[in-house]
């Protein structure tokens, strides 16, 4: 069969979408524009890379190559050499050792749109366009954001601005408030800069029956206000300058933090190259999220304060994208939800406005300017399935009976957002156009348990610290093995690592057979092993991981159970339970305010409950099969070379994988 079929094609990748969910939605009449894709042509259960986690698996399918090869072993990434607590973040190209399909592409004139494609920063395209592409889940953490989304509360909520409501005074062209009008102040500044602004509010009781009504003005003077907000509501989109520096992370640090609770995290710390301070104009909005009418319960919501300008290349893409489709908003996580600051229909209006702003975009982008390849990454189904697992899988230890029609209606909901999505792009393409969705992993239900891997470590004698004030550090002269995130062990060695004690050879080989045999040994309180598979480096080939960038010792959990590698606590039990597993996690507080669907530290091949890790995978085009549904094993590295195959252009440089002859017709 000849190559280059195709004139163009488009990707869209579905972060987590799990292939049951999409065929069930799909037959059910929910997702109309996926219905069509699928019965117009193939569909299949894909096998993803390990870890199954964002950082790995979008540069997989964007380059064909395994973690192994391309480099990014993890969501964070470890140079040999450095300090074994040091990590790179591996949504930065930096980091990908492999050519990406965009880079084969324009090696032969061809033009790509990148529209937020994780794990696509620095750009390496030089023809084309490309928006964001950094695309990390957590709140907080975008390069390009100028502030991440905030709460003024007056009840204590986790990360929250606390803020008191006071009798005002001083303010003019005040509406009239049947009640003592009471005010206070909103200010925010940039996560990384200087400055800030301030907007003063203030609380009408607007008809006589209590507090109703928030005023958030510029000043005292309600002529100047920018938002009349009723409990619910919206404000219009809004604009404010920013000192604010913006800049790619050097580095990421994991410390040891041991708490008078008993616990503490070896979190990530950002040590940032900023460029100098300089004016950025953000957007963003205001939600009124609750008012009592006594006004003794009071939370206001403020989204993330995103750039207008400086995150698209080239830089005047901006301006068409904010004339045409509006502001756009790049972080959609559960943090707010999991703070309490928001509740769940605020949350997925987020997810909807972002959804409908990248199809938009999309459509935009793929008629005012030549292309001939083009990407496209969304998270929404990855964070909403987090939030809402329990809702709907019977296994869950959360799940209620009568609430699963609610839930159920919510997955509907969010798959929708992408289904609209995918059918505003899809519009766009002709005939001739070859289009793929595709997502990265599935999910799976926590229901076991965690397992605290350096409460492991440090009970095996393996893992050493030093207590000092109420934190600890880890100490390097006694340690042996390391845990970093998220499947990865490494061993403390002599002429590698800067604080190295363990001999090379016999040594070596005698701590790693301790790391395995110690993790094999774990049993939980009912006598099952919550290890699945635990592996030497070399040995981890055949899963796409191994080489320089791995860990010496590489683990999987078994399903139901999450691997924790960043918590330590004073008494070194190795479990933590709890209704849900999760060690943070309250038996009373409800769902969604901790994950309650795991996925990274499993086989791509695991199922469990409702769940499955394994990706999604639908093809559309030209010479594809129709209706048919792939039985042969598909992988995520095949994507990559099978759009090359039917654009006849060059596979990516360090692809591994095949091309998918048998998705075509004539083969």
């Amino acid at each position: 069969m000849e190559r280059g079929f195709a004139k163009k094609a488009v990707l869209l990748g579905l972060d987590s979408a799990v292939p049951g969910f999409v065929e069930r939605f799909a037959c059910e009449g929910k997702l109309p524009s996926i219905r069509r894709l699928i019965e117009g042509g193939v569909f299949a259960e894909a096998i993803g890379a390990i870890p199954t986690l964002t950082g790995p698996n979008w540069p997989t399918i964007a380059t064909g190559a395994w973690p192994r090869t391309h480099g990014v072993t993890d969501m964070w990434v470890h140079i040999p050499g450095e300090p074994l607590d040091r990590v790179h973040s591996g949504f930065l190209t930096t980091y990908c050792r492999a050519e990406h399909l965009w880079d084969a592409a324009e090696r032969v004139g061809k033009r790509s749109i990148i529209l937020k494609y994780a794990c696509a920063v620095p750009r390496t395209v030089n023809l084309g366009v490309q928006v964001d592409g950094y695309a990390t889940p957590w709140w907080g953490s975008n390069l390009f954001e100028i502030c991440p989304c905030r709460c003024f509360s007056i009840q204590p909520l986790p990360g929250a601005t606390s803020v008191r409501l006071s009798v005002a005074g001083g303010w003019s062209n005040a509406p009239r408030s049947y009640s003592k009008p009471l005010e206070t102040t909103f200010s925010f500044s940039p996560a990384r800069g200087k400055g800030g602004v301030t907007f003063h509010g203030l609380v009408i009781d607007s008809a006589g029956r209590g507090y109703d009504l928030l005023i958030i003005s510029k000043s005292k003077d309600a002529s100047e206000l920018v938002a009349r907000l009723s409990v619910g509501e919206w404000s219009s989109w809004l604009k404010s300058e920013f000192e604010a520096i913006q800049g790619h992370p050097v580095y990421l640090t994991q410390s040891l933090g041991l708490l008078d609770a008993g616990g503490g995290k070896l979190l990530p710390t950002y040590d940032l190259k900023p460029e100098l301070a300089r004016r950025v104009e953000g957007a963003f909005r205001f939600k009124l999220i609750e008012l009592s009418k006594d006004a003794s319960s009071f939370r206001l919501y403020l989204s993330q304060v995103y750039p207008t300008r400086g995150y698209t290349y080239p830089d005047d893409v901006s301006d068409e994208l904010l004339a045409s489709v509006g502001p756009f908003q790049e972080h959609i996580g559960p943090y707010p939800l999991y703070s309490g600051w928001i509740d769940e229909e605020s949350y997925l209006e987020e997810m909807s406005y972002q959804a409908d702003w990248l199809g938009k975009a999309g459509v935009h982008l793929m008629s005012c300017h030549e292309w001939d390849l083009f990407f496209l990454q969304w998270h929404g189904c990855n964070h909403a399935q987090h939030s809402f697992w329990a809702g709907i899988d019977p296994i869950s230890p959360w799940y209620k009976p009568s609430e699963a029609e609610r839930y159920w209606k919510i997955f509907s909901r969010f798959y929708g957002m992408a289904d609209r999505m995918v059918g505003r792009i899809a519009e766009g393409a002709d005939e001739d156009t070859l289009i793929v969705v595709v997502s990265d992993h599935g999910h799976i239900p926590l229901i076991k348990g965690e397992i605290l891997i350096a409460n492991v470590l440090a009970r095996a004698g393996l893992l050493s610290f030093k207590r000092t004030n109420g934190s600890v550090a880890v100490d390097w002269s006694r340690t042996r093995a390391f845990p970093q995130r998220n499947v990865h062990i490494y061993v403390n060695l002599k002429d590698r690592d800067p604080d190295g004690i363990v001999e090379p050879g016999k040594e070596y080989e005698e701590v790693r057979d301790k790391i395995i045999s110690t993790l094999y040994g774990l049993k939980d309180r009912d006598g099952n092993s919550p290890i699945y598979l635990a592996l030497k480096r070399e040995d981890a080939e055949m899963l796409g991981l191994g080489g320089e960038r791995s860990g010496d010792v590489i683990y999987q959990m078994a399903a139901g159970y999450h691997g924790d590698p960043s918590t330590v606590t004073v008494d070194l039990e190795p479990f933590s339970y709890g209704k849900t597993g999760a060690r943070t996690m309250a038996d009373d507080v409800g769902l969604a305010r901790k994950p309650t669907s795991v996925h990274g530290q499993h086989l791509s091949t695991t199922r469990l409950g409702l769940g499955s890790i394994r990706s999604t995978f639908i093809m559309f085009g030209p010479r594809v099969r129709r209706g048919c549904k792939l039985l042969t094993q598909v992988r995520l590295v095949d994507v990559a070379p099978t759009i090359a195959f039917a654009l006849g252009i060059p596979v990516p440089a360090q692809s591994e994988g095949r091309v998918l002859l048998e998705a075509f017709e004539g083969v």
